[in-house]
Formats: structure tokens, C-alpha cells, sequence
């Protein structure tokens, strides 16, 4: 829709919709006076005038929050010079339930109590009674460094949630044109990469472990033994239902990113086949491949790791989740590269892959060897041959 004139009324305001561009509606009541609508939707009051000789805009409100009449009355007041006592001063906790509203309810269910636990227990008390308007740097990064000292891995994901509430705040027209996100620049806490991988002798001990007690029927134990061979998250594996194996990979229908599939190596396919045989499921039902109880699923394949990594003598500190470094680890070991490690583990950015590609001590040692063997063959001369010289090369000696 291109800008066009109209007599405003709230119906009308209430009833254009956003487009692939932005657009204006101009009152023909209040010729200053016109509504802009963004594609995402927002709608925010603007005046025209003149300063200084130089044409100029105004943001004054948005819609609904301002009607027609108070946008009109605060179009006079601008025009007159006066102060735009209509105008709300917006709070950060006010635009808390907006955000919450209008954005994190599309999130998925887990990152949606992530989302909340984190606005209320940081944000909140930092900074819900500060105008939004008015957050600077300099009280981000206070408020960044104290929850640091405490909390690194913690203050990173609130600085992210914080900066990226300011950008809708802006893009909805909540915060003026040239107003800049306090958040932008800081940088965040280094990670610290935790977790291991298992070497081929504990690697050995577990998969004993394992296969014996998948055969007598714990179903926590082949939740295992599917991690340990595909290198899924423990709710992916306990969500899986036998519908989503096909003959070469698993469809999984939600993820961390998304739904997206898995290949499956001949190691799994055997796996899952010997597992189908031992569950007997119902002919064309769609029931779950680990039937464990979904609210105390996690608790119960828990505790049967811990059982299982004292039989198998493995470190007390391995998680759970060890299991999905290994197969990344080993993985990179055996040559494949990190982008194919990359989507087998279902990760959106590379840099996430290659922290968790640890290297065994002997890998390193190969590689050295190998690198060392070439650079030496490329570096040093040829060895001198041992062949006698050709008659050209022959010197004449004279007799006397």
C-alpha cells in the first residue's frame, strides 16, 4: 500500500495491516499527523515538521496504546513547542508482558520456562522499574559483571535475551529511530568447555555393560546404548516412536533445533533391529521406542547410568551427555570432518561442533608423526646416489 491521505479513525487504524514495506497514513484532520506501519506489524504515531528551516519527524506514540485523539492532541502540543505530557513513559517490567506476549509464547515449551526463569529472576529486579528508553551501558555492564562473578554460562544467556528484547522494543516502535541497544559490544564470558569422552578401553567396558543388560530388558539401558551409537540428546531418544525409523535414519519430529534426521550407521540399524524384536510393539501402533514414563523419564535413565558407569569403572564425573562428546570426538578422530560432525549431531553452527571434538593423546602423537615425516621430506635434500659417473663426467688424467 503506498502512503495515502485518509480522515483517521481508530476502526481504521485498528484495521490496516502491515505489508512487505513500510507505509504511512496521513490524517487529512491533523495534516502533521501520520501512522506509520512497519511489516512486522508495529504502528507508531509520527509529526512532521519543520526545525531550523530542515523538514523533521517526530515519534509521538504507538497505536493502540495512543488513539487517534490523543495522537492529534499530542501533534498540537509538538507543533505548539510544548511538552508531549501524553506520551507514556514505557518500563522495562511493562514491556516484559509485551515481549512475553507478543514473542517468547512461539517459543518452544522448554526455552519458553528458560525465557521466564531468567526475566524474572535477572532482568526484573535489574531493570523493570528503569525506563526502557532510558537503559544505558554502563548499567548493563554492572549489572552483566555482578551476575558474571556468580553465574558466567548464566549472565551470557540473560545478556542475550536482554539484547535481543531491546531490538523488538525498537522494531516496534517502542524506542526512537536513533536510540542504539546499550547491548551491543559487550562481549560475553569466555564458555568453558566441560564434559570428556570416553577412550576405547572405557568405551570397551561400557558397551559390555550395556549389551548385557539391553538383552535382559532394561529400557533405560538401550536408551544408552541409542545415544552412545547416534549421538541424540536423551529427550530426543525418549520421544522417538517406532514410526519415525526408516530403513537408513530416524525422523526426529522436535529437537533442540528442530525437526531433522539422523542417519543411521549399521551399528544402530542392528541395534534398533534386536530392540524391536525384544519390545514386540504393536503392529502399526505409534508407540514410543523407549516407553519410559515422560515426567520421570530423565530421573529413571539416570540413575540407571550412574549403576551402569560404577560397573563399568568409568569416571564419577561423566554425564550422561558424555556420550554425545564421544561420538563427536570419536568421530573426528576416525577422520570424518567437523561439518559432517556438525550435522550428525544437528548443531547450526560449526564452533559448537569443534568444541566438542577432543583429541585423544595417540591421535595427537599420529599426527605429529605424519606432519613431521612430510615436512622432513619436503625440507631435506635427496640422498646422493652411489652410481658410478658418466663418461662425461670422467676426468683425463694425463701420464707423464
Amino acid at each position: 500500500m503506498p502512503n495515502q491521505q485518509a480522515h483517521l479513525t481508530d476502526t481504521i487504524c485498528h484495521a490496516v495491516t502491515a505489508e512487505h514495506r513500510e507505509f504511512a497514513l496521513r490524517d487529512s484532520c491533523q495534516r502533521n499527523l501520520s501512522l506509520r506501519v512497519r511489516p512486522c506489524g508495529s504502528k507508531t504515531w509520527i509529526v512532521r515538521l519543520r526545525r531550523n528551516g530542515a523538514a523533521t519527524r517526530v515519534s509521538i506514540g504507538s497505536y493502540p496504546d495512543m488513539g487517534v485523539k490523543k495522537a492529534r492532541d499530542a501533534t498540537s502540543a509538538v507543533l505548539a513547542g510544548q511538552a508531549v505530557a501524553s506520551r507514556p513513559m514505557l518500563l522495562f517490567g511493562a514491556f516484559c508482558a509485551e515481549h512475553e506476549r507478543r514473542y517468547a509464547q512461539s517459543l518452544k515449551a522448554s526455552g519458553l520456562r528458560t525465557y521466564r526463569i531468567y526475566v524474572r529472576t535477572q532482568l526484573l529486579p535489574a531493570f523493570g522499574k528503569k525506563q526502557l528508553s532510558a537503559l544505558t551501558r554502563v548499567d548493563v555492564v554492572r549489572w552483566f559483571e555482578r551476575y558474571s562473578a556468580t553465574s558466567p554460562g548464566g549472565a551470557n544467556r540473560a545478556l542475550g535475551i536482554l539484547g535481543q528484547m531491546l531490538e523488538c522494543a525498537k522494531r516496534w516502535g517502542r524506542l526512537p529511530n536513533n536510540w542504539s541497544n546499550p547491548v551491543a559490544g559487550i562481549r560475553h564470558n569466555r564458555r568453558r568447555t566441560i564434559g570428556t569422552f570416553l577412550s576405547k578401553l572405557q568405551m570397551a567396558r561400557l558397551g559390555a555393560v550395556l549389551a548385557s543388560r539391553s538383552g535382559l530388558g532394561c529400557t533405560a539401558s538401550a536408551v544408552l546404548t541409542a545415544l552412545l551409537l547416534t549421538g541424540c540428546r536423551v529427550g530426543e531418544m525418549m520421544e522417538l516412536r517406532w514410526t519415525d525409523i526408516g530403513a537408513d535414519r530416524l525422523r526426529l519430529r522436535d529437537s533442540k533445533t528442530g525437526a531433522r534426521d539422523v542417519p543411521l550407521g549399521s551399528a544402530a540399524r542392528r541395534f534398533l533391529t534386536a530392540h524391536h524384536k525384544r519390545s514386540s510393539p504393536r503392529p502399526g501402533g505409534d508407540a514410543r521406542v523407549f516407553p519410559i514414563s515422560a515426567r520421570d523419564g530423565y530421573e529413571r535413565v539416570r540413575t540407571v547410568w550412574r549403576s551402569i558407569r560404577a560397573e563399568s569403572e568409568l569416571p564419577n564425573c561423566l554425564r550422561i551427555h558424555d556420550l554425545r562428546h564421544s561420538f563427536a570426538s570419536h568421530a573426528i578422530m576416525a577422520g570424518e570432518s567437523l561439518f559432517t560432525v556438525s550435522r550428525l549431531l544437528g548443531h547450526r553452527r560449526i564452533q559448537t561442533t569443534a568444541r566438542y571434538a577432543h583429541l585423544a593423546d595417540s591421535a595427537l602423537l599420529y599426527g605429529a608423526e605424519r606432519i613431521g615425516a612430510l615436512i622432513m621430506k619436503q625440507a631435506l635434500p635427496p640422498p646422493r646416489r652411489n652410481t658410478p659417473p658418466r663418461p662425461s663426467e670422467t676426468l683425463e688424467v694425463s701420464h707423464v
